[in-house]
């Protein structure tokens, strides 16, 4: 395994769409990915470990929701993200690449703009990069004290901090996710079929969402692809096919307990997503794995050759 020491990559500059790897990506939101942001109001929730969500507006227009993501230390995301691989990924930085969670998204969205069918989840309008300054404002917002970005002579950073910046984010600016506000509601009846039917067409996508608990949907509508795989993925094409299974009926068992929690006399439970729940995941058909993501890459071969040769660890098998 490679050595826990080393610095991740910064965004390019000028800012190009991200994740750096083959694959769909985010563009920035703005030109040079920096914007005049103020902010106006605290949407996420309490307990949420991978990002803020805050009402903003942006160079004056708005309102938006800006979700801003923590730091996540390489090492942590290959063992809890890609910690069922049958073949370690060959360094640090492809860790970051695709487990972590502000690159997961920027993926996810990437897909269903290259798909034209944003209209399966609360839209993503590119990505944005905090100032330092932008960040001691916020956090001010937060916790009452300002907590500037660490200076190139600061102490060792282990993650007790803001932003949960570890050794290796030393110098990197906070990475944010441009989205539609969307006014949190329950769906009417009309709109009640339509998380299971948008999920199916997410697989269908390459997408797999993985955390389809009822927290991360607004007015039926995904908001939260934070934990997401998106083909491709090296999750997606080195998890035994049990384990896969088992990811896969605890998302579709997260949605339907979503149903449950919020039915009502008039509300359909889908058959089908209960009996995929209920032992019959075989006759499912949308597998994300199938999806075929070298339709989009310029040079198809060398995105082949790029997971093929570069992706592993040399003679791991």
């Amino acid at each position: 395994m490679a050595s826990s020491v080393f610095h991740q990559a910064r965004p390019p500059s000028p800012p190009v769409p991200l994740p750096c790897v083959p694959g769909p990506k985010l563009a920035p939101f703005t030109r040079n990915a920096y914007a005049d942001i103020e902010f106006i109001k605290f949407l996420g929730r309490e307990n949420d470990v991978d990002s803020l969500v805050w009402k903003v507006k942006i160079n004056k227009a708005g309102p938006f929701a800006l979700k801003l993501f923590y730091f996540w230390h390489w090492n942590f995301l290959r063992k809890n993200q890609g910690g069922d691989l049958t073949r370690p990924l060959a360094g640090p930085q492809l860790y970051v690449d695709y487990f972590d969670p502000f690159n997961c998204e920027c993926r996810a969205y990437g897909r269903l703009k290259e798909e034209k069918r944003e209209d399966l989840a609360v839209r993503a309008l590119g990505y944005l990069l905090l100032t330092p300054q932008q960040e001691i404002d916020l956090a001010r917002r937060v916790i009452g004290r300002s907590t500037p970005p660490p200076s190139a002579n600061a102490a060792t950073l282990d993650g007790d901090n803001f932003w949960g910046r570890h050794e290796q984010h030393r110098g990197l600016p906070v990475r944010a996710i441009v989205k539609d506000l969307v006014a949190s509601k329950a769906p009417d009846p009309a709109q009640a079929a339509g998380p299971w039917v948008d999920l199916q067409a997410l697989h269908s996508l390459g997408i797999f969402v993985k955390d389809t608990h009822g927290g991360n949907y607004l007015n039926g509508k995904l908001a939260d692809f934070s934990r997401s795989w998106t083909m491709y993925h090296p999750a997606l094409d080195q998890i035994g096919a049990r384990k896969l299974r088992s990811l896969m009926l605890d998302e579709l068992q997260q949605l339907l307990d979503y149903y449950y929690d919020g039915a009502d006399d008039s509300t359909v439970i889908p058959q089908d997503l209960e009996a995929f729940c209920s032992g019959y995941l075989d006759r499912y058909r949308n597998f994300p794995k199938a999806y075929n993501w070298l339709k989009w890459e310029k040079n198809a071969d060398a995105a082949k050759a790029y997971v093929e040769q570069g992706l592993f660890e040399r003679g791991a098998h």
